[in-house]
């Protein structure tokens, strides 16, 4: 088998082995035969002190041809990379991370691994078409602990047209903004760390995207201090999307932020529909608004499902805490408008306002089953538009202050089976 000479130990035979070793390694022109091309080798140097962006460039533009898998070597610094990297397509970025380590201070680690620090301002790692991130961590060792963070570009971006992009095993303790999605069939699975801004956000999006196992939390970034976690609080939101098709979002929890999830629209294009698709599993703890759904947010006729999960609304200010707010303002009769929502198995609890709250010029048509409200202060949902359709079906309440349901407009409300204790 073909190896590296050992050093001190295979005397004048050096030459014969290098010359089988690269053989073996390398096509005649000196490309990678075995498809693995280590940064190290292209002059990356992991020590934290040597701008490693250029090599690592060099390892992934050399894999660009065939595809193949650019290895981030494990080492016991960082790597340092004061410019953005690219992953051409049908190419594995892939490093020897196993898990996040709280801001590199996890049990007092230095950092070591596949761990690369980002000093550039712009997006960091830009992907392309049936690309591979995999297994590593980034850290930007610039940003601020206190006050209002310092602006970064996206740290991992899929641009338009780029179909097929898989990121798994990503930690980043402090991003500013951390995935951005502009393109299609992509699948996002185990990403971890605390977005100070934007977690995720996805623009036109379509053929089925797929979102799991994502958790954002304070505690990943321990230096982070009281007036920089106040910050994110009335100003972040961990999942936003402008117009997605037929999305899968499974196992997602985030703490600390102003809003879970933001169903934005895009309102300048009558020909979208709205974001349709399913949530399951999730956990949006320590909110001012859980989900949040504006202007054609939610297609009326494909809709939007929710199932087996919780929203804490206690966080931001007296009179503005609610677990799904409707702010869809269109007065009109055209059906596909409405924000269609079915909720099973939807729990809201610690003090807020309300737990649905669906506003004054809503076409909200809202199905609730099973599930509860409890310590809300105001009313469990508050419905003020005439437009909208509310069903509760076995839903439970207690401990709140208000009354079960506040219809003051006269919208279509139905209480079935219901569980009052």
């Amino acid at each position: 088998m073909a190896r590296l000479p050992i050093p001190g130990a295979d005397g004048d035979t050096w030459g014969d082995l290098l010359n089988e070793f690269f053989r073996v390694e390398h096509e005649e022109d000196g490309r990678h035969r075995a498809g693995v091309y280590n940064v190290l080798t292209f002059g990356a140097r992991g020590d934290g002190l040597q701008d490693d962006a250029p090599a690592i460039q060099a390892a992934l533009d050399a894999a660009a041809d065939k595809g193949g898998v650019v290895w981030l070597a494990p080492t016991d610094a960082f790597y340092r990379c004061e410019g953005p990297l690219f992953v051409p397509g049908h190419v594995a970025l892939k490093g020897g991370y196993g898990g996040m380590r709280r801001g590199h201070k996890l049990w007092n680690e230095a950092p070591r691994g596949s761990t690369l620090y980002a000093y550039s301002s712009e997006d960091f790692i830009t992907m392309s078409h049936n690309s591979l991130l995999d297994c590593l961590e980034i850290f930007y060792p610039n940003q601020v602990t206190a006050g209002a963070p310092i602006t970064y570009g996206w740290t991992i971006a899929i641009p338009p047209d780029q179909y097929g992009v898989t990121i798994r095993n990503v930690a980043c303790a402090n991003p500013y903004q951390f995935i951005f999605a502009h393109a299609d069939g992509f699948l996002i699975d185990g990403v971890q760390g605390y977005p100070l801004f934007k977690g995720i956000k996805l623009g036109r999006v379509a053929d089925v995207p797929r979102i799991n196992n994502i958790h954002f939390n304070p505690n990943v970034f321990p230096s982070l201090k009281p007036s920089l976690r106040d910050w994110v609080q009335q100003h972040a939101s961990r999942l936003d999307m402008d117009m997605v098709e037929e999305f899968m979002v499974h196992n997602f929890f985030g703490y600390g932020y102003l809003r879970g999830i933001w169903f934005t629209g895009i309102a300048d294009d009558p020909g979208l529909p709205g974001n349709y698709g399913s949530i399951s599993n999730f956990g949006f703890d320590a909110v001012m608004e859980g989900i949040l759904i504006e202007n054609r947010g939610i297609s009326g006729r494909q809709g939007l499902s929710l199932s087996n999960g919780r929203i804490i609304p206690f966080a931001g200010p007296v009179g503005a805490r609610a677990g799904i707010k409707f702010v869809d303002n269109l007065p009109t009769g055209d059906p596909n408008l409405s924000s269609v929502v079915s909720l099973s198995n939807g729990n809201f609890f610690s003090p807020h306002e309300r737990s649905i709250w669906i506003g004054p010029n809503s076409r909200a048509r809202l199905t609730m089953v099973g599930g509860q409200c409890n310590e809300y202060t105001h009313e469990a949902v508050l419905v003020e538009s005439q437009a909208a359709a509310v069903r509760l079906v076995g839903v439970r309440t207690f401990n709140g202050i208000g009354p079960r349901i506040n219809n003051p407009n006269g919208g279509d409300v139905a209480d079935l089976s219901a569980l009052t204790f």
